[in-house]
């Protein structure tokens, strides 16, 4: 681990035109780090497409022009998605892990007006827990088509050097090793708990 102990106005800086909330890849060939677009850590299957971040999950679902909301039938459970247009399945089983059934939501969003209209289902799925790094979200329903999240590598963990809470966090985090580093879910160890 290492901190920048310069810390000051250019640190913050830094930090302040980065939103922690993205993924982050380290490069060994450049030996920088770069945020990873919500693109670059999903999917699409002929039904849908989605991607995301350290705490989101997305997903697009066209439906045809006639659909309303009477038409869908969705159900968003801390471990369960289930996804239905006109009675046909779009996604339903059990979550590759925990999401938060509060903040997690969908709408039919009108994407064009144009003749004939397009319309999609988004669906907005809020992780329990963070992810970063290998233990992102490899697929959203378990049995649907996977990513291979392996090769994003561990964890990172950006901390600036006066957040005491995190610093604590970290250091507690590294002496017991039955805790997930930084509180960060690894779903792979602890599914669903």
């Amino acid at each position: 681990l290492e901190l920048d102990t310069n810390g000051g106005n250019e640190f913050a800086a830094l930090i302040a035109s980065h939103p922690l909330r993205m993924a982050q890849v380290y490069n060994q060939t450049t030996r920088q780090m770069r945020d990873l677009l919500p693109e670059e850590i999903g999917g699409a299957t002929d039904k849908y497409s989605w991607k995301q971040t350290n705490w989101e999950i997305w997903c697009k679902v066209p439906v045809a022009a006639e659909t309303t909301a009477d038409d869908i039938h969705c159900s968003i459970k801390r471990r369960r998605l289930s996804l239905y247009v006109f009675d046909e399945k779009i996604l339903d089983g059990e979550l590759f892990d925990n999401v938060d059934q509060e903040e997690s939501s969908w709408t039919l969003d009108a994407v064009d007006h144009g003749i004939p209209p397009r319309q999609e289902v988004s669906i907005t799925l809020t992780k329990e827990m963070e992810t970063q790094g290998r233990n992102h979200w490899y697929c959203i329903v378990l049995g649907e088509p996977t990513l291979n999240v392996g090769a994003l590598g561990p964890p990172i963990k950006v901390i600036h050097p006066e957040d005491r809470e995190t610093l604590k966090l970290l250091a507690d985090t590294i002496s017991d090793k039955e805790r997930p580093f930084c509180n960060m879910r690894d779903p792979m160890a602890t599914p669903g708990k």
